[in-house]
């Protein structure tokens, strides 16, 4: 009984339509170049800021304003805002199930 509720649920959000929405612009994303690039860089250089910070070499700030740099120039693409607001949308969805899933087992317990 639980698990087939529980395949109900992930169908139904499977099927719903904030998560195919979400599915549609992430893969516009992955089909951007100039964004996955952009991406791939920051997480590339914030790998390196903290591995300097942890070793305690200041130019890891340099390395923080390089990422600043790139994600300023990443949230000003229109596609990756939209990608943003469909994934924060998706998410605050998936907080409220989870709430209410959360109260319901609260009150049958």
């Amino acid at each position: 009984m639980i698990n087939s509720s529980l395949e109900e649920l992930f169908n139904t959000i499977e099927n719903s339509t904030l998560y195919k929405e979400y599915l549609k612009m992430k893969d516009i994303l992955s089909k951007d170049k100039e964004i996955k690039l952009l991406i791939d860089e920051i997480k590339e250089l914030e790998k390196q800021a903290t591995y300097l910070e942890n070793i305690g070499d200041n130019k890891y700030k340099d390395i923080d304003e390089e990422i600043k740099r790139k994600a300023d120039v990443l949230n000003n693409k229109q596609v990756y805002q939209e990608y943003l607001n469909k994934m924060e949308e998706f998410n605050n969805e998936l907080a409220i199930s989870s709430k209410m899933i959360e109260k319901y087992v609260e009150e049958k317990v």
